[in-house]
């Protein structure tokens, strides 16, 4: 029976959730399979993974027909999943403005990654960590420091209040809709739907509009939505084409963003020796409750990110950055 399968996978994959949760038992079998579509895959994404898809497969079937909610369907199953996509691209739309709104009140670009240290948090409206940093009060009480799993906390005091309620209502949502849309489609159509759900709150949480795992999970959502019977490529057209502007989107905004002649680095709440010994500084100057450094464009955009952090750790509050998206495309 369908509710018996459903409900299988779902106690493995909690299972598996758990595993991963306790021990580093499996983390090299599975982060390599989950790293190809969440995205640098971590033992956090990880655990949230298997965590909403076992609960979303054992409640999939009470929705199923015959089950004991499927009489909470009033609508077409696509209407849950259309109204799915509008939560999330609102969602999404509220994370980028948060990102331009921490720069504007610092008055730097919007174009630079921020770098909250202590312990370092990054965040940048391709890559946005914002509404992770907004859990991390719920979150740390629940997963201890020493597990490894990065939860964005100090990141937290750089973000609006009103982030964190609009997450968890935005979530609970998307979750339950998912689950009405799954109702009475086929069981290969169901899991599709269920991942999409799965990978789109995912990167909600941890990666922003411009993320794998988002654009995995729309793909999924507006492509599940477009189906019709008898099946036709061209159903998947306005889907496609959605997906490949975000894709164009986000490499325009790197290249377009890029300050190819020099790195900027804006440091907040300098305290003491900034530890620049050794480092290429072409101009420093102070102002007020920061320092602002300009370095030569030679190195890689994350190799200077990387050092730059293992500097500051403890020297300051956070750093903005400028991009460099040729950068990586340089060789050495």
């Amino acid at each position: 029976m369908r509710s018996d399968r459903f409900i299988f996978t779902g106690v493995v994959f909690i299972v598996l959730a758990i595993i991963l949760f306790k021990t580093d038992a499996l983390d090299s079998i599975i982060t390599p399979f989950t790293h190809v579509f969440l995205m640098g895959s971590s033992e956090g994404k990880d655990v949230i993974f298997f965590t909403l898809m076992g609960t979303m497969f054992i409640l999939a079937p009470l929705f199923g027909d015959g089950g004991s909610l499927n009489r909470l369907m009033t609508l077409d199953k696509n209407t849950y999943l259309y109204a799915a996509a509008i939560l999330v691209a609102i969602t999404y739309t509220a994370g980028l403005l948060v990102e331009i709104v921490i720069r504007m009140g610092m008055g730097v670009s919007p174009f630079t990654t921020f770098m909250a240290l202590n312990p370092p948090a990054s965040t940048s409206i391709i890559h946005s960590h914002v509404f992770k940093a907004s859990m991390s009060p719920l979150t740390s009480i629940i997963i201890p420091p020493s597990s490894g799993i990065h939860t964005g906390t100090s990141l937290a005091g750089y973000i609006p209040g009103f982030v964190l309620p609009w997450l968890v209502f935005t979530v609970i949502s998307i979750y339950i809709l998912g689950l009405l849309s799954a109702g009475d489609r086929r069981d290969f159509h169901v899991v599709i739907v269920i991942f999409a759900i799965v990978s789109t709150i995912i990167g909600i949480i941890d990666g922003g509009l411009f993320s794998t795992p988002a654009l995995v999970g729309l793909s999924g959502i507006l492509g599940m939505s477009a189906l019709r019977v008898p099946f036709s490529p061209w159903n998947l057209k306005i889907p496609a084409m959605i997906i490949a502007s975000l894709i164009v989107l986000r490499v325009a905004l790197g290249m377009l963003g890029s300050v190819p002649e020099y790195y900027e680095v804006t440091v907040i709440e300098p305290r003491g020796d900034l530890n620049l010994q050794g480092l290429p500084v072409v101009s420093a100057e102070g102002t007020g409750d920061r320092v602002i450094l300009r370095l030569p464009p030679g190195q890689n955009e994350m190799d200077v990110l990387d050092e730059l952090t293992s500097r500051l750790e403890g020297r300051c509050d956070g750093f903005f950055m400028t991009w460099n998206f040729f950068s990586f495309f340089r060789e050495g």
